[in-house]
């Protein structure tokens, strides 16, 4: 069984390594699957800690990176539906960090005020984009990536946490995650079919 660091980093290394896929990958047209709800990656859920702790790190990590990552989207972005998106991601994000902070309050929980090492580097990466279409093709690719781990977590959470209250949790947010994740991989998939 891996320590929670050796997870940490199997996951630190799988996140950046879907990334470098998708930015290779041909791009592939689902106009059915687009709106199905964004599913969980087996391999992340595979490593992921059922450990309280790593899901409160990690959730509270993933969740401020899509908000600086949409602040960052609002100002960067020269597509309107990519400045739409980042609207929501502010505002259904904040609502959830709270919903996560009162959460964690009444568990004495200390929530992280800094990203994870691996959404710090998601986010410098963004913050290096030049403004405009770049910016737009790595916004809306690090969104399906950061879903998709937000997604496996959360559903992870939801399943095999052993805290009644975190399953609770995890299970009311998960639909918004999933949502969110086939709006950014729908978003992807038609800027790669115009060439973008």
């Amino acid at each position: 069984m891996p320590s929670a660091r050796q997870k940490k980093t199997i996951i630190s290394f799988m996140c950046l390594s879907a990334c470098a896929l998708m930015a290779v990958a041909p791009p592939v047209v689902r106009s059915a699957d687009a709106a199905k709800p964004m599913q969980p990656s087996a391999a992340l859920e595979m490593v992921l800690s059922e450990e309280p702790k790593d899901f409160y790190e990690s959730a509270a990590s993933a969740n401020m990176l899509e908000i600086e990552a949409s602040k960052l989207a609002e100002t960067k972005s020269t597509d309107a539906d990519v400045k739409a998106f980042a609207k929501t991601m502010i505002k259904d994000h904040t609502e959830a960090g709270q919903k996560l902070g009162k959460l964690a309050t009444t568990k004495k929980v200390v929530l992280p005020s800094q990203l994870l090492k691996r959404h710090q580097m998601m986010l410098d990466g963004l913050k290096e984009e030049e403004n405009g279409a770049e910016f737009d093709k790595e916004y809306r690719m690090k969104m399906v990536m950061s879903h998709k781990e937000a997604v496996s977590l959360f559903d992870h959470a939801a399943k095999k946490s052993p805290d009644p209250d975190i399953r609770a949790f995890a299970t009311e947010m998960l639909p918004k995650l999933q949502e969110h994740g086939a709006h950014a991989k729908k978003m992807e998939d038609a800027a790669k079919k115009k060439g973008g």
